[in-house]
């Protein structure tokens, strides 16, 4: 699980901590940087584990326009099993040349060297560690990719290649069922940042884990009134379009089928949600979804949120919301909050406590009436 997150030097994120626990809810005005949080979080899980190049991840516009660094730094933290694996991130933008390169990467364990990338003379050199912290191969290396993302699986080096799986199993998304596809092509093993991938992944997911998708099924029938089933039929070579099998009127023993794209955002987004909650079986999975709620009928929510919280630990291993809706932030500010504010276009702060709580109100209404300032 994420612990820990250290930006500086991106848009609104300046010497910018904030510190996690298994379950959180991230809160504050629109444009308090909460949704640049995930986003950073994304980027650096792109650039560690997908082979992004530095220049499309953390292009110069996301410099902190009244900054006048060209450094930024990153840090993440994450607890893996007993032991703390510490990430490190610097990128100097050149704004003559107009390029970026990796200034310095590198990863610890419990505060031991696992990779270290540094820059000098203007070469970059990788020191590679073994799983017993003794120095392994040092190489010049390039400057423009993730050092701890391009080495291979080894015997020697399984520290390394865990701590990058744990990374590339987030789950960081704003889920848009309008974007939702319906068709796919291939199975995808990651979901998108709006999830319009999302029937590509339940493809991967039907055949990786087969025995958790019938435990979603169990959950939708409870959820959607009707519901019997889902099928990937088979519409083109290696093309397949995901069908949900509803019971007929009157209780028809005949179910029928209906296409992901004929469903409403509201299902295609409760299918969604408990998808990604009981999908993956008791693999561990950590959470940061951008407003869950959009979508959701009012009285939806809390059993969403009640299945999560009860999921905590029993095969969902940490979940970090974003959301501004009342039923939301009154079931889980009190104990999970985690408030964001500015003042005017400053940088961003945050706190784990409410400035100011009106007895006899629900937090909910004390920020919809402005006196939580």
């Amino acid at each position: 699980m994420l612990t820990r997150i250290y930006i500086d030097n991106f848009r609104c994120l300046v010497n910018f901590e904030l510190r996690l626990d298994r379950l959180n809810l991230l809160l504050g005005d629109n444009g308090t940087g909460k949704t640049t949080v995930f986003d950073v979080l994304r980027r650096i899980q792109q650039f560690v584990t997908a082979s992004a190049k530095v220049s499309s991840v953390f292009p110069a516009q996301d410099l902190t326009r009244w900054q006048s660094g060209r450094r930024q730094r990153f840090e993440l933290n994450l607890q893996i099993e007993q032991s703390v694996y510490t990430y490190s991130l610097a990128v100097e933008h050149d704004e003559e040349l107009r390029r970026m390169r990796i200034d310095q990467e590198r990863l610890l364990v419990d505060d031991k060297p696992l990779f270290e990338l540094k820059i000098a003379d203007r070469q970059a050199t990788a020191q590679f560690y073994h799983d017993n912290f003794k120095p392994g191969p040092k190489y010049p290396f390039d400057w423009t990719q993730s050092g701890v993302g391009s080495l291979g699986e080894r015997p020697d080096n399984k520290k390394l290649t865990r701590f990058r799986k744990e990374l590339a199993g987030f789950v960081v998304a704003a889920p848009c069922p309008p974007l939702m596809e319906s068709e796919t092509q291939q199975e995808e093993d990651t979901l998108s940042w709006h999830m319009s991938n999302f029937v590509s992944w339940y493809r991967w997911l039907s055949q990786e884990h087969q025995g958790a998708v019938f435990a979603v099924f169990q959950e939708l029938k409870d959820i959607l009134p009707g519901f019997t089933s889902f099928s990937l039929k088979e519409v083109g070579e290696n093309a397949r379009v995901l069908k949900a099998s509803f019971d007929g009127p009157g209780g028809s023993s005949k179910p029928f089928p209906y296409t992901f794209s004929e469903l409403s955002d509201g299902q295609r987004i409760l299918i969604a949600l408990y998808t990604m909650l009981f999908g993956l079986g008791n693999e561990g999975l950590c959470l940061f979804l951008d407003e869950p709620d959009n979508y959701v009928a009012l009285r939806e929510i809390q059993p969403w949120l009640m299945a999560l919280t009860d999921r905590i630990g029993k095969g969902v291993e940490q979940a970090v919301l974003i959301s501004h809706h009342p039923e939301v932030i009154d079931y889980l500010a009190g104990a999970a909050g985690r408030w964001f504010e500015r003042d005017d276009s400053g940088p961003v702060r945050v706190s784990e406590k409410l400035k100011a709580k009106v007895e006899g109100l629900k937090t909910s209404e004390t920020i919809a009436r402005g006196w939580d300032k």
